[in-house]
């Protein structure tokens, strides 16, 4: 009879214990997000003006196509993106049908004049090629110019062309793209690349209603290790200066090999790129290339060099698309705020050592009057941004910033909230893992290489 007694008292203890811990899980609740979605494009767009491409391209992932030329020869209105090219219109209803957004082309001067002659441009060029209100609201951005030259930019920063645009398209953005700090700025007649980009933010970005900034950072690992190291760097000076105007931000990775390009692509690699550029606050990211550029003689690009077969990294890119797209809306309800650079405690590639002191070179870098985090420490180095909202309050961003194919284990800690939710990495498909946090607001995050989480404390 005593033994009844005790298996009854230990079951019931084990029913009240189980009740417990779900209570514990019912009392955790996530935020409820509105619907958000990153701008994902594939450089450059389809050779095939068909259905059956443009369906491809969307399949990827992608949901804005830009219109970039293939620069084939002999130019025409059948071959070239340009305001009012027989090109662009078709594509335009081509993508109407499939439900892709876009990116128009202005035109280069060199071939446009070729083509339409030297009356093309003219001070107000968008009012001149007006031809587009059916399709406006796919419209949602134009691009400029690319790596713009200091003689370039009196033209696409006059006042009269940006009022211009801003008058035919008020809701798309006006698009130009510059290099990385890896690029230096003398080869664009600046003193130094401090000097470029500071007149590309006085002279276009804080000009804009709706501001916008682009910046490349390919090639990824490129035959030299500087690039590497001043990557976080760049990352860092667009968003500080993002932040600063209200600007949303494309960032353009690497997804191609050979010529210019690191040899060789993993997954690990074109998610490290990707992982990387969200830490930083990317509202759009750009792959490049999708299809081969014409004279350019790539390994591989997103489709084989037929520009019709998928490569693998059509695949890779697929894979990491849909991830990312899952945690578009937790993400893009919080506007980047700050990211540090904390080495690791095995291996030190010296990436992020640009953000991980304060500008003395003695005090590390934090985070001032953190909500929820406490500290964080990595087998590998790392990159840890933090993430505000009104109306949500703080979240972070965990990233392995490690050389290739290392692991990283963090141990991190939080405090003001019993759980944290995880969003992103890979395989994700929307459901956050919920991570119950011990009495000192500890926990171990695992990221492979090319990882990043999203995370969001729990109260």
């Amino acid at each position: 009879m005593f033994k009844k007694y005790i298996s009854v008292i230990v079951v019931m203890a084990m029913l009240l214990s189980l009740s417990a811990c779900d209570k514990k899980q019912e009392e955790i609740s996530l935020p409820e997000y509105d619907y958000h979605e990153f701008e994902l494009v594939g450089l450059w767009a389809p050779r095939q003006m068909t259905e059956e491409a443009f369906l491809q391209y969307k399949d990827a992932g992608f949901n804005v196509m830009s219109f970039t030329n293939h620069d084939e020869e002999p130019r025409s209105s059948e071959n070239q993106y340009y305001l009012g090219s027989k090109r662009t219109e078709e594509a335009l209803k081509l993508c109407k049908k499939v439900g892709l957004d876009v990116y128009l082309t202005y035109g280069n001067t060199w071939f446009v004049r070729d083509i339409e002659g030297r009356d093309y441009f003219g001070e107000t060029p968008f009012s001149k090629h007006d031809y587009y209100d059916e399709y406006k609201d796919i419209i949602k951005g134009v691009h400029i110019k690319d790596e713009p030259h200091i003689d370039d930019m009196d033209a696409i920063s006059n006042d009269t062309i940006i009022k211009d645009f801003e008058k035919v398209y008020p809701n798309a953005k006006y698009m130009v793209n510059i290099v990385s700090l890896a690029a230096g700025g003398e080869y664009y007649g600046y003193t130094n690349y401090y000097a470029l980009f500071d007149d590309y933010m006085n002279s276009i970005v804080k000009k804009l209603d709706n501001p916008y900034i682009s910046l490349d950072l390919y090639p990824f690992h490129n035959i030299t290790t500087e690039g590497d190291k001043q990557l976080a760097a760049s990352y860092d000076l667009i968003a500080r200066a993002a932040k600063e105007t209200g600007a949303s931000t494309t960032m353009i990775m690497q997804a191609s090999t050979g010529v210019e390009f690191h040899e060789e692509l993993s997954e690990g690699d074109m998610r490290w790129q990707v992982y990387s550029a969200l830490a930083f606050g990317a509202h759009n990211i750009q792959y490049y290339c999708y299809s081969k550029p014409e004279g350019r003689d790539y390994n591989c690009c997103m489709l084989m060099p037929d520009n019709k077969t998928p490569s693998y990294l059509y695949y890779y890119v697929q894979e990491i698309n849909n991830e990312i797209q899952s945690m578009a809306s937790a993400m893009l309800s919080y506007d980047w705020d700050k990211s540090i650079g904390i080495s690791g405690t095995e291996d030190i590639a010296f990436r992020v050592a640009a953000l991980e002191y304060e500008s003395d070179l003695a005090t590390l870098t934090s985070f001032k009057d953190a909500k929820n985090y406490v500290s964080a420490q990595g087998t590998q180095d790392m990159i840890v941004s933090r993430f505000v909202s009104e109306k949500y309050g703080e979240s972070y961003m965990f990233v392995n910033f490690a050389e290739k194919e290392k692991a990283n284990t963090v141990n991190a800690v939080f405090k003001d909230c019993s759980a944290i939710a995880l969003y992103g990495g890979d395989g994700f498909d929307g459901t956050p893992k919920i991570v119950e946090l011990n009495e000192d607001g500890d926990c171990q995050i695992e990221l492979a290489y090319g990882d990043g989480v999203f995370v969001v404390p729990l109260k």
